[in-house]
Formats: structure tokens, C-alpha cells, sequence
């Protein structure tokens, strides 16, 4: 009677086990474990697996995601599964890397930690796009000095060709200076009758009324002189460029000697106006007043010294 007991036990003991064993391995779940390396746009997920494989993981509406604090199991979202994170996915192949996931389990360390990598990758991410904005904006600023330089590399051309005309003009006017002075010598037979100084505005040629009035008033008086001329010689003040102020001394010259003509004096007895530039400083250039003192015209009444002593 004990030995018949005894051998049912082990009948049910063993049909126990069999039956434990066939249940277990009727609903066993395949696993996945490692690091997500990355999301598809299709909803995927993409495992780097311990053993170095590439798992795309599959996340249906069923799939149930949960953050493991010690004994608890908190529910999450699906967003939380960011690059970085390491996860244990159950679930089952589709495929040779293709795994269709029915829980995916993750430690809070673990989310902390893909949280601070995401911060630094992010942190990273926003200072290369401020780095290349920068180097965008130094490009232009250097496009836009290059345009500057060919700019300024031209207007130094034109000066350059200025600078050059002007040098001929001077050279040309030196020559005609070196002219005038040489008939001024001759001058020497002729006795001076009576003079006139006319004062300009800086940098103008424009004759002042009251001066308009001595220049008619030495007109009238020329018509009176037998065998005069009337010597005219301009000055400007040493401020300047050099070649600006033989222009201008000559521009006084011409603009003097036509008050006399339109007062009734022969242009044949008009010495030829003297443009005498900054020569003949009569006073400093360093003041107000001495500049005004060098501005000027000498306009001199002569008459012949053989004629005279008739």
C-alpha cells in the first residue's frame, strides 16, 4: 500500500514538472539588452546590443515602457527612449534584426545618464552652429574689406594719375612763372608811378567793391601817363597744396587785370599777369591775419623813364 502511494507521487511530481517545463517553454519572451544608438522617423528603435549587433526595435501601441526605480516600475512614454539610454526590451524576432518589442524596461540611473549625454550633445550641437554662423559672418566681413582694399587700390590709381597731372601743371606754370619774372626784371626803366593792393577771401578770387573802386580810379589815372604800363602780380597764402594756390594766384591775376580792361586800360599795356603763388610771404602763416596779408594783388602804375624826362 506505502510502495503504490509512493510511486503515484512520483507519477504526479514528474507530470508536474513536465508540465512546468513544457509552460515555461511555451511562453518564454526573447530579450534584448544595450544601448539605443538612435530613432527612425518610421517609429523604430535602434539597439546597439551587448554583443555588438545593430537591433531595430519595433514599438507598437501596445508596448508597454517602464522606468525601474529600486521596486517600483513607473509607466513612461515612448519619448523617453532617447539615444544614450541603455533599455532591456522583451519581446520577439521578426526577422534576423528586426525585433518586435512588448515591454522595454530602463533604469532611472540610466535615463539620467542619456539625459546628460542628450544635454552635452545638444550644448555641442548649438555651440557649432553658433561657430558657423560666426565664421559665415567673418567671410563676409573679409568679402566685404577685399571689396573695400580693390576700391581704395582704385581711387589711389585715380590719385595716383592726379598727382601726376598736376606735377605737369606745376612744372608748366614754374616755366611761365620763371617767364613773367624775367619781363618784371626788365621793369627797371620805368618809374612807378602810383600802386594798388587788392586783398582776397581765402581761397576765392572775387574783388571786393571798395577794391574795384582804387583799380578805376588807377585806370583813370593811367589815361593821363604818357608811355605807362600797369604791372599786375597775385599771391596767395603758404596754406595749401602748392599747385591749388599758383591756380588760384593766377585766377587774382586774371581777375584784376579784367577790372582794368573794362575800365578803359589797353590790354597792350597790361604787363602780363604774374601768377606769383606762395612767393613773397609777407607775413606769417601761422594767424588769421597773416594769411589775409599774403592774399593779395599788387597792381603798379609805371611809366617809361626816357619819356618821363622828356
Amino acid at each position: 500500500m506505502q510502495s503504490r502511494c509512493a510511486r503515484s507521487r512520483i507519477v504526479l511530481v514528474s507530470l508536474l514538472a513536465a508540465g512546468l517545463g513544457l509552460s515555461s517553454a511555451a511562453f518564454a519572451d526573447d530579450h534584448v539588452r544595450g544601448v539605443i544608438a538612435g530613432r527612425g522617423s518610421d517609429g523604430t528603435v535602434m539597439v546597439q546590443t551587448d554583443d555588438s549587433q545593430t537591433i531595430f526595435v519595433v514599438l507598437a501601441d501596445a508596448t508597454k515602457v517602464r522606468r525601474i526605480d529600486g521596486t517600483r516600475s513607473i509607466r513612461m512614454s515612448s519619448a523617453s527612449l532617447m539615444p544614450g539610454l541603455r533599455v532591456d526590451v522583451e519581446g520577439r524576432y521578426d526577422g534576423e534584426n528586426h525585433f518586435i518589442a512588448e515591454r522595454v524596461n530602463f533604469k532611472r540611473a540610466d535615463l539620467k545618464i542619456a539625459m546628460a549625454v542628450q544635454s552635452g550633445i545638444s550644448a555641442t550641437e548649438e555651440r557649432s552652429l553658433a561657430n558657423e554662423q560666426r565664421i559665415e559672418q567673418h567671410t563676409q566681413t573679409l568679402r566685404q574689406h577685399g571689396a573695400t582694399l580693390d576700391q581704395y587700390g582704385q581711387l589711389i590709381e585715380t590719385q595716383r594719375g592726379q598727382i601726376a597731372a598736376n606735377a605737369d601743371k606745376v612744372v608748366a606754370t614754374t616755366g611761365a612763372l620763371e617767364a613773367a619774372n624775367a619781363r618784371i626784371a626788365a621793369l627797371d626803366d620805368y618809374n612807378v608811378i602810383s600802386s594798388v593792393t587788392v586783398y582776397f577771401p581765402n581761397g576765392k578770387a572775387s574783388i571786393a567793391p571798395k577794391y574795384k573802386t582804387q583799380l578805376r580810379q588807377l585806370a583813370e589815372q593811367a589815361k593821363g601817363v604818357e608811355g605807362y604800363l600797369v604791372q599786375v602780380r597775385a599771391f596767395a597764402s603758404a596754406v595749401g597744396s602748392s599747385a591749388l594756390n599758383q591756380q588760384l594766384s593766377l585766377q587774382r591775376a586774371d581777375a584784376v587785370t579784367a577790372v582794368l580792361h573794362h575800365s578803359g586800360v589797353n590790354p597792350t599795356r597790361v604787363v602780363v599777369p604774374a601768377a606769383m603763388g606762395t612767393t613773397e610771404q609777407v607775413a606769417s602763416n601761422n594767424t588769421a591775419k597773416g594769411q589775409a596779408e599774403n592774399r593779395r594783388a599788387i597792381v603798379t602804375l609805371l611809366q617809361n623813364k626816357g619819356v618821363a624826362a622828356k
